[in-house]
């Protein structure tokens, strides 16, 4: 019986982290193809922390992010993003180009499929 429950934790402990793993993957890969369509420069890289969730972003903030990266010359203007919601999940980057690195932070909405905003 206690190998039984040991095994059953495991698997579950298991499934977790892939689970994780992926939808690590599908949010890197999301941004990725983001700054790729958005980004004015030809030459950069990027790295990532840990995929994590937030309800604190307001629609206030969402408008606000949005607006300032029209007014960045980083990126091109008219980007598309996805539907503003209640929750969202976040991952920090730094996006190196040339010399310089810079810190940013892109939402995406829970199905990691389209970024909300970023600041």
């Amino acid at each position: 019986m206690k190998i039984k429950a040991t095994t059953a934790i495991l698997t579950c402990v298991a499934v977790t982290m892939l689970s994780g793993c992926g939808q690590q993957h599908k949010a890197e890969s999301t941004i990725k193809n983001f700054i790729e369509n958005n980004i004015q420069a030809d030459d950069y890289t990027v790295m990532f922390t840990k995929l994590d969730s937030t309800r604190h972003v307001s629609d206030k903030a969402i408008r606000a992010m949005r607006a300032n990266a029209e007014n960045n010359g980083m990126f091109k203007k008219g980007i598309k993003y996805g539907k503003a919601g209640e929750q969202y999940l976040y991952i920090k980057t730094k996006i190196c180009l040339g010399n310089d690195t810079l810190d940013k932070t892109f939402y995406l909405e829970p199905s990691l499929t389209e970024v909300v905003a970023f600041k």
